[in-house]
């Protein structure tokens, strides 16, 4: 296993120089540096090795027992492997006992047990050799670009699985290609790249693959498109694939993978994504991050096993829905340039919809009926109410009625959880117009932002609640998130969680 890699060496001036060709204010941008790595940092997995870690004698019980040496090897080694590589190495000298079971267990080296000490990463490379597992992984720390290909094809002769190469500072990364001795690493499972440049993979040679890889997370990385196809039909048995922040160059994904069952994309600059053919495709999470940009235009077409679509935002990348059917791929097309609802814009695997909607935004509003139409078996369903500075007027419970019958919600939803809920007049014309409509609602859910809890607010729901309803034996929860409005980042690990049935469940912290 391999774990946080730090960066090539760039000094700060030679950043700053960057950062002025590119037409900004280094003093401005260095706050921005810090804010995204912690981005990346959440979104990371993290490592089996606790950096708290350390090792230390306990007073002897009284009977002279060495009881932890009695463990059996395999779980000596699981020990072993979650100390910080200096620890784990010293054990060897505890006795002959534990002597072999550093070198037999997983190595796992992280930077910042290294770090401290200016002149540990010239150990890495010896490390490497007198460690036998197979499965031996490093960081990189900085050093220069030569030294960095040389530890990648330390690496991959010693068979990594899983390999977190983060390179710092950005905006570098158009300056800092991955080696070529990356495309080696036949035995990675798990990848994930942050700020790097991504590789012309046309110069490649045929045989590189990813044969085993079902784990790649790319977070702030330059690809392009051809390159994102090439990695995707090289790896076989891909089954989850992430992305985070901004792209370079604006992206245009196309999904075709046999293996592919979650792609998750917290990004901005996205042009286009086209599940092309994507059988296992079981979750699909789309947060885009608004910018200046023409919105982003998605088609979903052979996903017969999606399951589970996310964090849709109808304010600026899913405006209007039509259709266009390719043979048996039905394809639902996201953008601004008109609505056709009909049986093929449908997809009717969906079991469990998040979305974010701006009810003060009437052309917001008014697309939820047509975009509701189009998951007709709807299960769950996640609303998150979003703040704006932009409002165009109030719509009542009158314009939710007169919009027609929504398949969804008048017979499949059992489940409704109202995320970020204020109390606000078109909030409430729409959960009365659901609560009226809902003939299979099992469960309402209204969630509060941390410390925005109003009894004022409550009262108004529970009076909705005890009034003219279709399902009567529904119940009304009302809570407090855990997390401030707007301030909760996404949990890609709980995201590609498949045990985890609905990941958007919230963290509820009191209830009223």
């Amino acid at each position: 296993m391999a774990y946080h890699a730090q960066a090539p060496p760039i000094t700060l001036d030679r950043a700053r120089s960057i950062a002025c060709s590119y037409g900004k204010d280094p003093q401005e941008l260095e706050p921005q540096f810090g804010f995204v790595l912690a981005h990346i940092h959440h979104a990371l997995p993290a490592p089996p090795a606790a950096a708290a870690a350390h090792l230390s004698a306990l007073p002897d019980a009284g009977d002279g027992v060495d009881r932890v040496s009695t463990l059996p090897d395999a779980l000596l080694r699981d020990i072993v492997a979650r100390l910080p590589v200096k620890d784990a190495a010293r054990t060897a000298a505890l006795s002959r006992r534990w002597r072999p079971l550093w070198c037999a267990a997983p190595l796992v080296l992280l930077d910042n047990h290294l770090l401290p000490d200016g002149g540990a990463r010239d150990e890495i490379p010896n490390i490497y050799l007198e460690h036998a597992d197979s499965r031996a992984v490093a960081a990189a720390i900085s050093c220069e670009r030569g030294q960095v290909a040389r530890w990648l094809q330390h690496l991959a002769v010693k068979g990594v699985q899983e390999l977190f190469l983060i390179n710092r500072p950005w905006p570098l990364a158009v300056d800092l290609p991955v080696p070529a001795a990356f495309f080696s690493m036949a035995a990675l499972t798990r990848l994930y790249l942050g700020f790097w440049r991504f590789p012309d993979t046309a110069g490649l040679p045929r045989g590189a693959a990813f044969p085993r890889l079902r784990d790649l997370g790319l977070y702030d990385v330059v690809i392009e498109d051809h390159d994102m196809d090439f990695v995707l039909a090289r790896s076989p048995v891909l089954e989850i694939l992430c992305f985070q922040s901004h792209m370079l160059p604006p992206l245009r994904l196309r999904l075709l993978s046999r293996s592919l069952r979650c792609v998750q994309m917290h990004a901005s600059n996205v042009e286009s994504i086209t599940v092309v053919d994507a059988p296992r495709l079981e979750r699909l999470f789309l947060r885009m991050v608004p910018t200046e940009a023409p919105c982003c235009r998605i088609k979903i077409g052979f996903a017969p096993a999606l399951r589970l679509l996310g964090r849709a935002c109808i304010a600026f990348a899913l405006s209007v829905l039509y259709s266009c059917a390719i043979g048996h791929h039905a394809q639902i097309i996201y953008d601004n340039a008109g609505t056709v609802v009909n049986p093929r814009t449908m997809v009717p695997t969906v079991k469990i919809l998040d979305v974010n909607v701006r009810f003060v935004v009437r052309s917001d509003a008014k697309m939820q009926p047509s975009f509701l139409r189009c998951f007709p078996n709807i299960e769950t369903l996640h609303i998150h109410s979003q703040k704006t500075d932009e409002s165009s007027g109030r719509l009542s419970t009158k314009f939710w009625q007169e919009s027609g019958p929504i398949d969804c919600i008048q017979a499949h939803i059992t489940v409704l959880v109202f995320h970020d809920f204020r109390g606000e007049w078109s909030e409430l014309a729409f959960l009365k117009f659901f609560i009226e409509s809902a003939q299979m609602l099992k469960r309402l859910l209204i969630v509060f932002g941390k410390g925005c809890f109003s009894s004022m607010a409550t009262s108004k729901v529970k009076a909705l609640f005890a009034g003219k309803r279709a399902n009567r034996d529904s119940s009304l929860l009302v809570c407090e998130s855990a997390v401030a409005e707007g301030s909760c980042l996404w949990d890609f690990q709980r995201g590609s969680d498949f045990s985890c049935t609905d990941p958007f469940a919230p963290i509820e912290q009191s209830v009223s």
